[in-house]
């Protein structure tokens, strides 16, 4: 039996793809014919922008070279188009008088831009931008004109004026909506992004409908419907595409929007088929790589009688491609009754981050500023994950190296569907040093480019883990040659109980230790078997710092505390800036006394948890849940003092996100913060998560405050805790309900154990 005769008419990303996945699952069994209208031979035209903005060699755009036809039999017919299709004769004619029969039909045609049906359109210099010859003649002409106007502020129009912009031109963006980029995304997004573009001197014209190109042979200018006008000698139409979809109508074939296909891209018409921007699935329209590879891919093996599951449509997302500008946006962006929403807005850092929920799901996202997270969040939602996951995620800062963060089955090349384990595995089989190099073994970034990046950083991440030499371990003391991990590893192991034990089973140099691992082994053991009673000295002291959950008192306490300060004659009382009084200069004989006639609880001068402060004007209930807080964490040992900030006013005037752990009252929830600095220096902490309510919080803080005790050296602070253990991972662990829950049992468990402990030692 002879080969059957594939006729692909159009030979741009959707028809190409398709006729290499054919030629994967199909081998020998077509003689493939391609028609192509334009003289080139397959390019992207995603990069088109990139080129115009400088950034991108013509050489990067071209995507087959004409070997590669010839390699595989591909008969093509480049500056020629398909005019007629017989679908009762199975023939397709060109505009060339060539007539070419078919077994099977592919309509891969795509579409063309929209140019608005207005006076003036069919002026020189107005131009689509869809074409290598479109960019070639921006470049042309910005040598010899200065002002051009690009009417559309979609993603297209927003990247031509950049490219405008990029050689020399002074552009005007034209759009006839209130903010740029509206269907990607939502005003504070946009705002944005209007204010950066505007810095790098695009001018904005919104709310603006075209009414005629001016000019008498070329285009000088535009008007518009409210009378205004602009001058202009380029004028560029990126007011969206309309599907090619005319010869397919001509033929009979059925259409809407776009040809209506099945989910195996099925036309009405047998052996008639249709991919990529032509194609109408389920009433939609795609018009990005993603969907277009998908359905390539389905129809391949449908044509080759593979049996795979149908197309059952995408998850629809975008990038703007401008160096030094970062958007990102998938899914469903706007709210209404039938969802929430999460938002982040940091205008210092420039970053602004929103995910809408469908009850548990995540149905939509906007990333600006910080698009380091958008392959995994765009995963998520195609998985539909669960919202802890998707919350983890989203907070995840630039900083947090989230490809090495990433399991190795998931996707980091959206479009090409490559994984970040293909990617590894090809960089350390090949040597591949470059993206150019990943791009060519793996097509990772070889479409829309958006996860170049991504491969960037995989291919530093892969390096260092091949060069990693392990750092010279640090000793805890000179004392001995063990590292505290090691030391504490070995208490376990040897079940050891006491300082002496440790110092006699380790071979400590010095049979008494030192100042520095004499607390440090003291901590451990309360930390590793709280269980156990442990003699241990406590300083003298002169200071009694009477307990105030929350920083909250009444008249019958002050009154009682003062008359403890007559008494006594306390000369020396003080407001701790954790808002708490302290009484100093006691004399050592009345303390007891003291302590005693106060009938208060006292803030315990080892290494425990600070006093927590609170906002002044915030609410009862935001200092019943510090309150509550301080409580849950009285009397246990802590690796360093840890200072808690809550705050509930939008004035933050405790500063919550400087404090060790700072908890934020924002509207609709609360913003959880760790490892923030406090004073000359003062540095914002991470944000770790966000809570719906006031109980989730507390949870949430509960947990990291036990994994903290668990996991941290003795006298090592949050910030340099979560530096060292990572936030990335810290997220994992307490964005685990499971592993959540079973921290704060432990913390409640060793609460009660150091409540006893503290009883029997009044006794």
């Amino acid at each position: 039996m002879g080969k059957q005769r594939l006729v692909l008419i159009g030979n741009g990303m959707a028809g190409v793809r398709t006729a290499e996945e054919i030629l994967q699952h199909g081998g020998n069994r077509f003689e493939i014919v391609i028609i192509g209208s334009e003289p080139h031979l397959s390019y992207n035209r995603i990069l088109l922008s990139s080129v115009l903005q400088g950034e991108t060699d013509w050489n990067d755009v071209m995507t087959k070279s004409r070997s590669w036809y010839e390699e595989n039999g591909i008969t093509l017919y480049t500056g020629e188009t398909a005019v007629a299709i017989d679908t009762v004769k199975q023939t397709v004619a060109t505009d060339q008088n060539r007539e070419i029969a078919y077994d099977k039909l592919i309509i891969a045609t795509g579409s063309s831009p929209f140019i608005l049906p207005v006076h003036g359109a069919d002026k020189e210099g107005v131009y689509g931008f869809r074409t290598i010859d479109d960019c070639r003649a921006f470049i042309k002409a910005s040598k010899r004109f200065e002002k051009a106007a690009v009417i559309g502020g979609g993603i297209l129009g927003l990247e031509a004026a950049r490219g405008l912009a990029n050689l020399g031109m002074k552009v005007d963006v034209i759009h006839h909506s209130s903010w740029i980029m509206q269907n990607q995304l939502d005003p504070p997004a946009s705002a944005m992004l209007q204010k950066e573009l505007e810095r790098q001197g695009i001018h904005f014209l919104l709310e603006k409908d075209t009414e005629a190109i001016l000019g008498t042979s070329r285009a000088e200018g535009v008007r518009f419907k409210d009378g205004t006008k602009i001058s202009a000698d380029l004028i560029v139409m990126a007011a969206g595409v309309r599907p090619n979809i005319e010869l397919a109508k001509a033929s009979g074939i059925l259409t809407n929007r776009a040809i209506i296909v099945s989910d195996y891209m099925e036309t009405n018409v047998p052996n008639v088929y249709a991919v990529g921007e032509c194609a109408e699935h389920n009433g939609t329209v795609y018009g990005l790589v993603k969907p277009l590879y998908e359905q390539g891919k389905v129809l391949a093996k449908h044509i080759c009688g593979l049996e795979c599951a149908g197309y059952q449509g995408s998850v629809q997302s975008a990038a703007l491609k401008m160096s030094g500008i970062d958007v990102f946006s998938a899914g469903k962006i706007t709210e209404d009754d039938s969802t929430t929403a999460i938002k982040l807005l940091d205008e210092a850092a420039g970053v602004y981050k929103k995910a809408v929920f469908q009850g548990d799901k995540m149905a939509g996202v906007i990333l600006y500023g910080d698009t380091s997270g958008s392959q995994r969040l765009l995963e998520s939602m195609i998985k539909q994950r669960d919202i802890t996951v998707v919350k983890k995620e989203l907070f995840q800062s630039e900083d947090d190296s989230s490809v090495a963060s990433m399991a190795l089955g998931e996707t980091i090349c959206q479009c090409n569907a490559v994984s970040k384990g293909a990617i590894m595995e090809a960089i350390q089989m090949h040597g591949l040093k470059t993206a150019e190099e990943v791009k060519h073994c793996t097509n990772a970034s070889g479409s829309c480019g958006g996860c170049r990046p991504m491969v960037e950083e995989l291919l530093r991440h892969t390096a260092e883990q091949v060069d990693h030499v392990s750092a010279a371990k640090q000793p805890m003391c000179a004392c001995t040659s063990f590292t505290e991990d090691e030391v504490v590893n070995e208490i376990q192991i040897r079940n050891l109980s006491s300082v002496h034990e440790v110092i006699s089973a380790l071979g400590w140099k010095n049979n008494s230790g030192c100042q520095i691992c004499v607390p440090a082994i003291h901590y451990y053991l309360k930390m590793i078997r709280p269980d156990i009673t442990y003699e241990e000295h406590e300083e003298e002291t002169d200071i009694i710092i009477p307990q105030m959950y929350g920083g909250r008192t009444n008249a019958k306490e002050l009154k009682r505390i003062a008359g403890v300060i007559d008494k006594y004659q306390i000369q020396e009382v003080y407001m701790t800036h954790h808002q708490r009084l302290k009484l100093a200069g006691i004399k050592p004989d009345l303390i007891e006394r003291v302590k005693e006639e106060l009938g208060m609880p006292y803030c315990p001068q080892q290494q425990r948890i600070a006093a927590i402060k609170t906002c002044p004007c915030g609410s009862p209930h935001i200092q019943s849940l510090a309150a509550d807080l301080e409580k849950a964490a009285e009397s246990l040992l802590i690796p360093a003092k840890v200072s808690i900030g809550v705050s509930g006013c939008l004035d933050d005037c405790v500063y919550a996100s400087v404090h060790d752990i700072g908890l934020l009252k924002v509207n609709g929830g609360w913003e959880i913060y760790a490892g923030g600095q406090g004073g000359q220096h003062a540095s914002p902490g991470e944000l770790l998560s966000v809570a719906d309510s006031a109980e989730e919080a507390g949870e949430f803080m509960k947990g990291l405050l036990q994994y903290y005790r668990e996991t941290a050296n003795y006298l090592e602070k949050v910030g340099h805790w979560i530096e060292r253990a990572g936030i990335i991972h810290i997220r994992e662990v307490l964005f685990d309900n499971g592993l959540r829950g079973q921290l704060i049992e432990r913390l409640e468990k060793e609460k009660r154990l150091a409540q006893q402990e503290t009883i029997k030692g009044l006794m």
